[in-house]
């Protein structure tokens, strides 16, 4: 009985002592080891935040037409509402009441286009020459000096925006010669010694209003082209910036489709004391959309791409500890680092400072590490590769097996 109580107690004190030890120990006198049952590697990744709002489909334009009652009488309206017209379609007819007064209209409205088209082509012309500056940008050659070099490519963003401005001014260019060809045809067919005057349309798309009273407009066109309108909140606004992209997805047939962000409003829809401002904002779509079976009034899905990292360095969540890392050296050693981090998405961390694609990490038992430690992990034969293992041709590998194990 004695002897087992002097085995206990012997037991309990080598435990104490040794414990007592490494509780002590400062220096690092004791080897201290750590055991790593999960790891996980360093790894690259495309990582976003997405905002969500609903959005409807409407025209980008509705295009007004109408009738100056001094150059005429009106006689008859040629298309009824939701007719579908192109540009140089019959809109309506009206009967001279001088032949002078009307043809010194119809030229001055002739000269006053041509010079609104001189100066949209030359606008056009202008911006095509322009050469965007090249960025430059520091380089840091040691803390005291900073060199300027000259970036091979001019900014994306400045590229992008030229485009946009092309691509607008080609429109108006064209919506302003079909202007021209519509008051063209008006003199040519009054010149022809008719009394009977046919407007024809400068515009294409849907015909929405048609004003029987002859109250202005007498027609109103809404285009074509769609686009996506949707709201902002106030927090909201600060972050949506125009050329964001968006991911379109549209309730009605399941439809898929991508766009970017074209404008947002500076001012809100309405201003209320104890209400929540709304801005408005607007989406276009990609070139090649394909929207023959889209039509005005649809509800759209609109995920709004606003921060994004490409080919970041990130780990898993469940591998970081409040801002830092168990860096699992080659060594066989165990350092704690600290990181910074930037863009989460889903279980992934982006890691901006810290840490390489590449290295490994371990993730737990995360309270039993020490840094300076040396790990151990568990043995996993699925992972193991024998034949290199186990190299038969090299006759002293029985050898080197022993004095691992004797040296542990």
């Amino acid at each position: 009985m004695n002897r087992g109580r002097i085995l206990i107690t012997s037991i309990i004190l080598f435990i104490g002592i040794n414990a007592l030890l490494v509780y002590l120990d400062d220096n690092g006198t004791i080897e201290r080891k750590s055991y790593v049952s999960e790891w996980s590697e360093v790894f690259t990744a495309n990582l976003y935040k997405k905002m969500n709002k609903p959005g409807v489909l409407t025209s980008t334009a509705e295009n007004d037409v109408y009738f100056d009652k001094s150059l005429g009488s009106f006689q008859e309206f040629l298309v009824q509402k939701g007719t579908q017209v192109n540009q140089g379609d019959q809109l309506y007819t009206y009967r001279v009441h001088d032949y002078y007064e009307t043809k010194a209209y119809l030229t001055n409205e002739m000269s006053r286009i041509n010079g609104e088209i001189a100066a949209i082509e030359s606008a056009i012309s202008e911006i095509s020459l322009y050469q965007i500056p090249r960025s430059s940008a520091p380089i840091n050659t040691d803390e005291e000096s900073t060199d300027i070099i000259i970036s091979p490519n001019p900014p994306i963003e400045a590229e992008y925006m030229k485009e946009q401005y092309l691509t607008e001014k080609e429109k108006e260019l064209a919506r302003v010669e079909a202007q021209l060809e519509s008051v063209q045809s008006q003199l040519t067919e009054l010149e022809s010694g008719g009394e009977m005057i046919t407007v024809e349309s400068p515009y294409q798309g849907k015909v929405t209003v048609v004003s029987e009273d002859l109250g202005d407009p007498i027609i109103t066109i809404n285009s074509s082209t769609l686009h996506i309108v949707g709201e902002l909140t106030e927090q909201e606004r600060t972050i949506i910036k125009k050329e964001m992209p968006v991911e379109i997805s549209i309730n009605e047939n399941n439809t898929t489709l991508k766009g970017t962000i074209t404008s947002v409003n500076d001012l809100p829809n309405q201003v209320e004391l104890h209400d929540n401002s709304k801005y408005p904002f607007s989406v276009s779509f990609s070139k090649d959309a394909e929207l023959e079976n889209l039509l005005p009034g649809y509800h759209a899905s609109l995920a709004i791409t606003w921060k994004e990292s490409r080919d970041a360095t990130a780990l898993f969540e469940d591998a970081i500890f409040s801002g830092s890392i168990w860096k699992m050296t080659n060594g066989g050693n165990l350092h704690k680092k600290k990181v910074k981090t930037g863009i989460e998405m889903a279980s992934m961390q982006e890691i901006t400072k810290g840490a390489k694609p590449g290295e490994w990490v371990a993730k737990n038992p995360q309270p039993q590490f020490r840094s300076g430690a040396t790990f151990l992990t568990p043995l996993k034969l699925s992972q193991v590769r024998w034949s290199d293992t186990f190299d038969y041709e090299n006759k002293n590998w029985s050898k080197h097996v022993v004095m691992g194990i004797l040296s542990r």
